[in-house]
């Protein structure tokens, strides 16, 4: 069946074929059928007998105008009140922001996800602030529906009246192809033979069924063969005749000229020195090289069947990893305050933006794949049925189909799976921990800038490396993580490094900001290592839009045994005391070292959970030393670092205390 704007061609036997109009949801045909239509759409035809009454010529003018105007708005109408999706007529019509129409109920309420409907007409994702119910109803249009069914019921309720005939058609030569399509006795000679539809029409029969829109413009049209369909004589290899020598019988196939010949055909100039062979030869020949060549597009075509699947189901990954990262944004842009909501707009654009983009393109390259593979399709069953001819037929129709299957093969063999690029995913990735505080300027997550290793903070003992690094030079730097890579003058001589990922402390509720005697660095300590050895350390900052470069390599040298003069610290466990959202450390380590020793004293802390790197508290000349804001319910590791100008230092013990669950205490 080939449809085309409400008319379908319909073959019941291969032999005849009927014209109706199919409007929505109605079974019953209101258009005329096609001997009625005739007289009205040919014109001026030779062999056509024209009534010579100026009265009847008048009236045949208008009902052609009437029956124009008809088959238009029909149509037209028709697929104006439609629904795009359920294809009846709109029922509670509401308009979407993108200026289309749908039904509510049910197909604008199965499309909508959070606040979101996707268009099935323009492909276009309109977010909807207030949901389904606060999309406006279009109360002209249903009024306009009403007056359609209404106007519908009157002209099922009147009978159609058939126009009479103003010509004869011309008799139809014995021997010649019939229009398939006319239900007049005779039909019609056929004037053109469609290939793709395999069927013969007359002119006028093909103006009706072949309109010059897609997809019939698209149809190959060709000259009928002299023998008609309907009537196809059983031909054995004498039966053909020359259509030179019209009383010759075809004995012979010009492999020159690719067609039949006679036995007197074989002496004139035009095949006196082509290669000839027996017909029986060379439709044998013939028809081998088809059968090959219908294989061979057979095996494209299945490979371009599985191109499609991979292609589409490609296309299915790419929305499911957008709509995760979708997921994503409005998950986060969900624990903001309400000022972030215009940013999230923009963020949610740009990446419908992006996969609009994506998505048009490879729904345009899944429209050429199908175009093909029913390109494919078609011209394998008109193959079939060519090499079911007789030797004549299927020697004459051999060198066209031919020079179809290997274009269409060649098509086939060009198909290539095209995956999706999703790299620009990396570039959409967004981490509002910080930026929560920020609400005036945001952008997408990038990747950390190199960290800087403060070599003026760093120190080290006989058998650990105290690393400093500096904080984020930007607001919008979020570290997740830092990767620290090391290794010992042996090592390096050989090509081994030592690597360590050191989670970086949340600051969701930015710990350091406003604390007193903050100072905002990063502490991370390497211990367990040698006495006394050289070695080499880098650090690189990770977070989910990727990984910074490497910092500059910064050399440490441990201590030997009895070599520092710092003294060791303490942390009095006892003495300290837990609140609900800080904590109080006790001890006089601070206290008992001369100034002149130039001893500094730092208190580090950190959640007791995974491998995290230390936050520090600068500590004057006290015994007790309160760290704020912390929080609640959360364990504590606390340490006590001292170091003087040369770069060494000593660790205190290591305690773990937990804050309260409540304010109560404090």
């Amino acid at each position: 069946m080939t449809e085309m704007e409400g008319i379908s061609f319909w073959s019941a036997d291969g032999d005849s074929l009927c014209l109706r109009k199919l409007e929505p949801s109605r079974s019953t045909s209101r258009l005329p059928k096609p001997e009625s239509v005739t007289p009205f759409c040919e014109r001026d035809t030779p062999g056509i007998t024209h009534h010579s009454s100026a009265r009847k010529k008048n009236q045949s003018s208008k009902r052609k105008s009437k029956l124009g105007y008809f088959l238009r708005s029909q149509m037209e109408v028709d697929t104006d009140l439609q629904c795009p999706i359920c294809l009846e007529l709109f029922n509670y019509p509401i308009i979407l922001p993108c200026s289309h129409v749908l039904c509510r109920s049910p197909c604008a309420e199965h499309l909508f996800d959070f606040n979101f409907i996707r268009c099935p007409v323009c492909r276009d994702n309109c977010y909807v602030s207030g949901g389904i119910s606060s999309l406006p109803r279009v109360i002209a249009l249903e009024n306009i529906i009403e007056r359609y069914k209404a106007d519908k019921k009157q002209e099922q309720a009147e009978p159609v009246q058939k126009p009479t005939p103003d010509v004869v058609a011309p008799k139809v030569e014995g021997g010649r192809s019939v229009c398939q399509l006319c239900e007049k006795t005779p039909p019609r000679k056929a004037k053109k033979l469609c290939l793709d539809c395999n069927v013969s029409y007359c002119s006028h029969c093909l103006r009706l069924s072949h309109p010059n829109r897609q997809p019939f413009n698209t149809h190959e049209i060709v000259e009928p063969s002299p023998t008609s369909k309907t009537a196809t004589p059983e031909v054995t290899v004498t039966s053909g005749v020359c259509t030179v020598h019209k009383k010759m019988p075809v004995t012979l196939y010009c492999l020159s000229c690719e067609m039949t010949t006679c036995d007197l055909c074989r002496t004139t100039d035009r095949h006196k020195k082509h290669n000839m062979a027996p017909i029986e030869e060379a439709f044998l020949n013939v028809k081998l090289s088809l059968a090959e060549k219908s294989e061979k597009l057979k095996t494209s075509q299945s490979k371009v069947v599985v191109t499609i699947k991979s292609q589409r189901d490609n296309l299915k990954d790419m929305q499911q990893a957008i709509n995760k990262r979708r997921d994503d944004i409005n998950s986060q842009c969900d624990a903001l305050l309400a000022e972030i909501e215009n940013k999230r707009h923009f963020f949610l654009s740009d990446l419908e933006y992006e996969e609009r983009m994506r998505q048009n393109d490879m729904d345009d390259l899944i429209k050429v794949m199908d175009q093909i593979q029913r390109s494919a399709q078609a011209l394998l069953g008109h193959t079939s049925e060519v090499l079911l001819q007789d030797q004549v037929d299927l020697l004459e129709a051999s060198s066209s189909t031919a020079e179809k299957l290997i274009k269409t093969t060649l098509d086939c063999e060009s198909v290539q799976f095209n995956p999706a690029d999703l790299g620009f995913l990396q570039e959409k990735v967004v981490d509002f921990r910080r930026e929560k505080n920020i609400l005036r300027d945001l952008h997408y997550l990038v990747a950390p800038a190199t960290p800087v290793i403060d070599v003026t903070r760093c120190s080290r003992s006989d058998n650990m490396v105290v690393l400093v690094i500096s904080p984020p030079f930007g607001p919008h730097d979020v570290i997740q993580q830092y990767e620290i890579h090391y290794c010992s003058e042996e090592q390096k001589r050989l090509e081994i490094e030592d690597t360590v990922v050191v989670k970086n402390v949340p600051d969701e509720k930015s710990t350091t900001r406003g604390v007193p005697n903050s100072s905002g660095l990063v502490v991370i300590l390497l211990e367990n290592l040698c006495k006394g050895t050289t070695y080499y350390f880098c650090v690189s900052a990770i977070n989910s839009a990727g990984k910074s470069a490497n910092s500059e390599v910064v050399q440490c040298i441990t201590l030997l045994p009895g070599e520092s003069v710092v003294p060791v610290p303490v942390i009095i466990e006892s003495l300290c005391r837990q609140f609900a959202t800080s904590i109080q450390i006790y001890s006089s380590s601070p206290q008992d070292v001369a100034a002149e020793q130039n001893i500094s004293h730092f208190l580090l802390y950190r959640p007791v959970a995974l491998s995290r790197a230390w936050r520090t508290l600068v500590l004057y000349g006290r015994q007790d030393h309160r760290v704020f804001g912390l929080d609640t319910n959360v364990e504590y590791e606390f340490v006590l670092m001292a170091s003087n100008p040369r770069g060494e230092c000593q660790i205190s013990n290591k305690i773990s205390l937990q804050t309260e669950a409540n304010e109560a205490n404090v």
